[in-house]
């Protein structure tokens, strides 16, 4: 019962897949400072788990998806 309760109100971790902080860097070529300002002004959804700061590729593909513009060519 208590299994079923704490589902239904929380997210889980296994669903979701997750990137590093240094994997968002690479992927966007930023940096550290500018991914830390995108975490401040919450441009990009993140989890910390322990010290650990995931970022969540579904959240991520979203945000690719609605800012993407085709090329005029």
């Amino acid at each position: 019962m208590l299994d079923t309760s704490i589902a239904a109100h929380r997210p889980t971790i296994v669903t979701e897949s997750y990137l590093t902080g240094e994997e968002v860097m690479e992927l966007f070529s930023l940096c550290s400072r500018t991914l830390q300002n995108y975490r401040d002004r919450r441009v990009l959804p993140y989890t910390t788990i322990g010290s650990k700061i995931l970022y969540p590729r579904s959240e991520i593909e979203k945000i690719l998806d609605r800012n993407y513009r085709k090329s005029l060519r």
